[in-house]
């Protein structure tokens, strides 16, 4: 996935997570202005741990659930999950909340990620840029306080 954004879209900054509260400690520090899409997978990997323990890296519906709580949705998700209770839940908790999401089920291997998941990627992206732009417009012709 990172290597496909990163040939498509090299002027794109591409960030990777591998623990939710990671991401979610990110999308806190940061200014997000600038992301164009966010992509969520529920069943993150267990991660070793330094003395052979193993380390709980949450889901992608912590993610979602901390998106649905942001007063605007800021760019669209894209949801990517062969655990179909889990993409459903978080599929209504974005959507409840006002994201634009879509789904993409994984399948026969590796190959959905060119021909599902980047096609949905890239149309989320092209189809939410309107919309970003009349809230840079919008935000841009407000009087500024002084």
């Amino acid at each position: 996935m990172i290597a496909r954004l990163a040939e498509r879209f090299p002027f794109m900054r591409v960030v990777f997570f591998d623990e939710s509260n990671k991401m979610i400690d990110f999308m806190q520090s940061e200014d997000l202005g600038d992301v164009a899409v966010i992509a969520l997978d529920h069943d993150l990997d267990l991660i070793a741990g330094a003395h052979g323990d193993w380390i709980d890296p949450g889901t992608g519906l912590d993610v979602a659930k901390w998106l649905a709580q942001r007063d605007e949705p800021i760019c669209p998700v894209v949801v990517h999950t062969t655990n179909s209770p889990a993409g459903g839940k978080m599929m209504r908790v974005l959507k409840k909340s006002r994201w634009t999401a879509q789904r993409v089920i994984p399948c026969d291997d590796l190959r959905w990620i060119d021909e599902e998941w980047f096609r949905t990627v890239r149309n989320a992206i092209v189809a939410f840029a309107p919309r970003r732009q009349s809230t840079i417009s919008a935000q841009a012709e407000r009087p500024r306080e002084r």
